[in-house]
């Protein structure tokens, strides 16, 4: 219902008086005044659609429009409960992924105040925010959660939430108002005076309803989601508008090239909102990729005769370089700094469009945005509906709306400087409309360089001009993709000059990279003084825009002499990690100076076998090296782990999914034979009572089942005592160097069980994405955590990636027994015929079922195989 109301409105509305429709929605005229209205109505829409979907392990969890309306209430209880009510400022610091949108939105319905935080801040800078806001908690990720302890606050781990909340009662909506405020967020940098721009619910909401009319998002759309959640462009075009369009957001496990790569791939992302220089820098990548493979010729006539085709036919024609995007690439909506038209040229004659806008934090956060089909690359596009932009006298960008904010948290000086008596934010920025309405960006008006004779420079200029030099692209990556920035430098006693700092090392290399480029510039805009920066990368905001102000204080601290060293390159500086040592560091969460050449991975590094198999997975995830965890010793040294992973890098692996047994003929045909040999061999040689059974209503799959192993035929007495609905999207886990190991035992099995081949040791990685398939397929799993058979017991000990498979697969885990009364003839060996004279040839068992057992995010893998043991020993 809000949509269309909301969308038939804004149809109504001409560009002069869309605000004041806008005002007359959010005053209650139409469905919806808060962004707390938006879940209910989008379940009703989008029902089982996925909405958000995130693969931080062997298995893809993946929420529907439904679950999040059914968990946000819920999270939203347990979060009252625990003491956060209306009003409260808490702070919401994490990595992106669902459970920081289920958070937030739980937060919003509680009536809190969000205060969001990049994930890369500082404790301090934390504790700063934490003490200037008066916040009363703190919604937290597993990345942020140690720093976090630092701000003697109650913590909520976002991971954990859903799991924790299972259980409570869905809370009603707090009651609020369209000015009521929904979050705080603080826009300038950690080093000087932070200013919190207070963003109500009706700033929030208008802007997100105007884009979705504008934005080239609705069902079919899958967005992936690269900035931090934390920033209002991601917010706004990757959150908001996603859920009243009814789309779905990926979130990568990492912003490592090769992880966006998969993620692209296997994921089918049709959307990217990222940063120009970000959209330069994946261009690059693929020129390079051109050019490894000699095609680069080929490749550049290509692109001429796409030119002359409609975007359609130049997927066609570039269908190599759209298949390593998963076929469905479309759109990247970019942010954040003004595009370089023949970049977004170069993109769309690959078939992608190449859509910028512009907006800030303040206003919630979008002003202008170039449409699908009114498209002008280079600049910033036309006002989006409801909101006024115009330039003013002295070329400053200023805007009014809705979407403009309140103030400056308890800052009113700074409200004043920016917001006047007319309701007109001045944004800061330079720019100028053409005719045809489009807003081009000059640069930001505190960035601009003045110099002693009255001339304004403009840094991006001749940012652009050093951009397009081929040493400097060369060294443009997705993560860092700024090497060269302009800023104006003045001494004391000193004229301002127009300054250079470089992330490039070699001070020979920088100096005819300046004389080159000062060859392409007006007398005004020469770089009359360089640096190069002394450490590997700029400080840059959540959106990688260089911090110039820090940048300057830097300089002008370093001094004549630092700056020589720096120039010089013979600065004393830490070892550099390797990428492979980076990785390492990473998962065992240990710092720098541990990893090392010579250390090895388990006695050194306290990595179990276990934490091999992470580390491994973050090595194919980050580095594109795949390597078998069974080739890897317990004690290999980090050396010996960098000659692998270089041998490794260009070998192709297996990444099917054993998928042929999950058919649903070939599950038929199993069924069929199960229900005619399988079950009548059964109850020939046993007498079996099932118990527990009604533990399994109102379970949803799919669920790890976690028998004991003893007995020659249990997985035939377990099979048939599951119900005939569960066993329809059943996979048996059957030992790979036992039932796999000989051809006509795996294809036997594989079509009367639905087997898949899982590792007791050793090379266990492959096995848990088998698995893993399957559990992203809705098929539940029957697992022997005992990992060998004991005929008649005792139980043995569960192996250790119970534990794991149960946590990181966010799988319930239904605990069963095989009670025996009696074995049967089958189960006595070589003497079976002669205990069949004593005992008789008929066994005697019970199998029961017992509670499902849930283990909540972050639970330790050994601690959940042990409850998963004792669970299945009580029964």
């Amino acid at each position: 219902m809000w949509r269309r109301s909301c969308s038939r409105t804004i149809r109504r509305c001409g560009r002069g008086d869309a605000t004041r429709c806008a005002r007359s929605r959010a005053s209650g005229e139409g469905d919806v005044e808060t962004l707390n209205d938006i879940l209910e109505e989008s379940a009703r829409k989008f029902g089982n659609k996925d909405a958000l979907m995130i693969r931080p392990g062997f298995r893809t969890r993946a929420w529907s429009y439904r679950d999040l309306n059914d968990v946000t209430p819920r999270v939203a209880r347990y979060l009252s409960d625990s003491g956060m009510k209306k009003g409260d400022r808490v702070l919401i610091w994490g990595v992106n992924r669902p459970e920081y949108v289920i958070a937030f939105l739980a937060a919003l319905r509680i009536g809190a105040i969000l205060v969001p935080l990049e994930a890369s801040y500082a404790a301090e800078f934390a504790q700063k925010i934490a003490q200037r806001t008066r916040a009363t908690g703190a919604i937290v990720s597993s990345q942020t959660l140690a720093r976090a302890k630092m701000l003697d606050l109650p913590l909520y781990e976002m991971e954990r939430l859903p799991d924790l909340a299972r259980e409570c009662a869905p809370l009603e909506k707090a009651p609020l108002t369209g000015d009521d405020l929904a979050e705080v967020v603080f826009t300038s940098g950690t080093t000087g005076d932070p200013k919190g721009a207070m963003l109500t619910h009706r700033n929030i909401l208008s802007n997100a309803v105007a884009a979705t009319q504008i934005f080239p998002i609705g069902p079919k759309q899958r967005l992936l989601s690269f900035l931090p959640l934390s920033h209002m462009f991601e917010q706004l075009a990757g959150f908001f508008t996603v859920l009243i369009s009814g789309a779905s957001v990926i979130y990568p496990t990492s912003r490592q090239p090769a992880v966006v790569r998969r993620t692209f791939k296997e994921r089918k992302v049709s959307m990217v909102l990222i940063t120009p220089a970000v959209v330069k820098s994946l261009m690059l990548a693929i020129e390079r990729s051109a050019e490894a493979q000699g095609k680069k010729e080929l490749f550049e006539k290509l692109r001429r005769v796409a030119r002359r085709l409609p975007m359609g036919l130049r997927r066609v024609v570039f269908f190599s370089v759209h298949r390593q995007f998963g076929g469905r690439f479309r759109y990247i909506v970019s942010g954040g700094a003004a595009l370089d038209p023949a970049l977004g040229e170069s993109w769309r004659e690959l078939g992608v469009d190449v859509l910028q806008g512009y907006g800030t934090t303040e206003c919630a956060p979008a002003l202008t945005f170039n449409r699908v089909d009114l498209n002008r690359l280079g600049s910033v596009g036309t006002p989006i509906p409801g909101v006024e932009v115009k330039v003013a006298a002295d070329g400053e960008v200023i805007a009014r709306g809705p979407n403009v904010f309140k103030g400056y948290w308890e800052n009113e000086e700074a409200t004043r400087a920016v917001l006047d008596k007319d309701g007109w934010y001045h944004t800061g920025d330079l720019g100028e409309f053409d005719k045809d309405g489009f807003l081009w960006l000059r640069g930001r008006k505190k960035d601009m360089i003045v110099l002693a004779d009255g001339t304004n420079v403009y840094p991006e200029d001749i940012e652009n001009a050093l951009a397009a030099d081929p040493r400097v692209e060369a060294l443009a990556t997705p993560l860092r993709p700024t090497v060269a920035t302009i800023v104006g430098l003045q001494r004391p006693g000193e004229d301002i000059q127009v300054h250079g700092v470089f992330l490039v090392k070699d001070p020979e290399q920088v100096a005819s990279i300046v004389r080159d480029t000062n060859v392409k510039l007006t007398g005004s805009q020469q770089i009359r003084g360089w640096t190069i920066w002394p450490e590997d990368e700029f400080p840059t905001t959540p959106t990688q825009k260089v911090k110039k102000r820090f940048v300057v204080e830097r300089l002008l601290t370093m001094g004549r002499v630092e700056q020589a060293r720096a120039v010089a390159g013979d600065q004393a500086a830490p070892r550099t990690l390797s990428e492979v040592e980076r990785v390492i560091a990473q998962v065992a969460n240990l710092p720098p100076a541990a990893v090392h050449p010579g250390a090895t991975l388990s006695a050194d590094l306290g990595l179990d076998s276990l934490g091999r198999v992470d580390l491994l997975g973050a090595i194919e995830e980050e580095l594109g090296a795949y390597i078998d965890d069974a080739a890897l010793e317990p004690n290999a040294t980090v050396a010996e782990l960098e000659a692998m992973v270089a041998a490794a890098r260009d070998i192709k692996r297996d990444t099917g999914i054993y998928g042929w047994p999950l058919s649903p003929l070939v599950r038929s045909f199993g069924l069929l034979l199960q229900q005619t040999l399988i079950y009548p061999l059964v109850h020939i040689f046993y007498k079996v009572k099932v118990t527990g059974q009604e533990k399994l209503v109102g379970l949803h799959g799919p669920v790890m089942f976690a028998p004991n192993h003893c007995l020659h035929w249990d997985n035939g007495i377990i099979l048939m005592a599951i119900p005939l609905a569960w066993r329809w999207k059943l996979a048996v886990a059957a030992a790979a160097d036992d039932v796999f190991g000989n051809k006509l035992n795996g294809f036997a099995s594989s079509i009367l069980a639905n087997a898949f081949p899982l590792a007791r040791e050793g090379a266990i990685r492959r096995s848990l994405e088998l698995l893993g398939a399957r559990l992203d397929r809705q098929f539940s799993v029957l697992i022997y955590p005992e990992g060998k058979l004991t005929v008649g017991g005792p139980m043995q000990p569960f192996k250790s990636g119970t534990g794991l498979i149960a946590v990181e697969g966010a799988t319930p885990v239904v605990p069963m027994k095989l009670k025996i009364g009696k074995v049967s003839v089958l189960d006595h060996g070589d003497r079976k015929w002669e205990a069949a004279r004593s005992n008789g040839w008929r066994g005697d068992v019970e199998v029961v079922f017992g509670d499902p057992l849930y283990f909540p995010a972050g639970t330790p893998s050994n601690e959940a195989t042990a409850k998963i043991q004792a669970a299945v020993a009580a029964l």
